[in-house]
């Protein structure tokens, strides 16, 4: 899929202001290699750059990140977003394929800053979770749940959490299928969506 976006609508598609998504684009992407101010050429962006430019964006405008912690989460998951398939055309590890017999249906993670880090730079641990299924019932005029996931740490894992005072939520299913919609891409590209009813 050879997609490519200029800044307007990417803008215009996601409902960013324009000063704010290129400002994103800036701090979450490399200089682009083909423009820049001064040679009067418009950054093209493919659909995996505008996805990383939106999670950015979104660890920083939702998730109230600072963009020193955005760019580093982002750099800590780049690999690992390649493996479950949450960018176009990824080849995800069998490991997440939907074709097992329990396909997840919802990927999110869990973000924990690690207060036990010495230098005093922003290190983060992981904890994915995906959910397989879901039901839920009223007993004693209650909603209770009851859900299957798998859930495990995102490297490097630790050997446990550090005290949990609190965490970030990033639901990766819900960023990819609203980028999808948005943006007026398949998303059969995203394997991270397959799972998806």
């Amino acid at each position: 899929m050879l997609r490519f976006f200029t800044s307007r609508e990417l803008s215009d598609r996601l409902s960013i202001p324009p000063a704010k998504w290129k400002r994103w684009s800036r701090e979450f992407l490399p200089p682009d290699p083909l423009g820049g101010l001064q040679s009067g050429v418009a950054r093209q962006f493919s659909v995996d750059e505008a996805l990383t430019v939106l999670m950015g964006g979104h660890l920083v405008a939702e998730l109230k990140a600072s963009i020193p912690a955005a760019r580093q989460i982002l750099s800590d998951l780049q690999s690992f977003l390649q493996n479950i398939g949450f960018f176009a055309n990824s080849r995800i590890d069998r490991r997440f394929s939907s074709s097992s017999t329990d396909p997840i249906l919802e990927y999110t993670i869990r973000i924990y800053r690690d207060r036990r880090s010495a230098s005093g730079a922003a290190r983060f641990l992981y904890v994915l979770r995906g959910n397989l299924s879901g039901t839920s019932e009223e007993i004693n005029g209650r909603k209770v749940c009851t859900k299957r996931y798998i859930e495990e740490f995102i490297l490097p894992s630790p050997a446990s959490l550090p005290q949990r005072l609190s965490h970030r939520t990033l639901n990766l299913s819900a960023l990819a299928d609203f980028f999808a919609t948005a943006v007026g891409v398949d998303k059969g590209h995203f394997p991270i969506l397959n799972g998806r009813r």
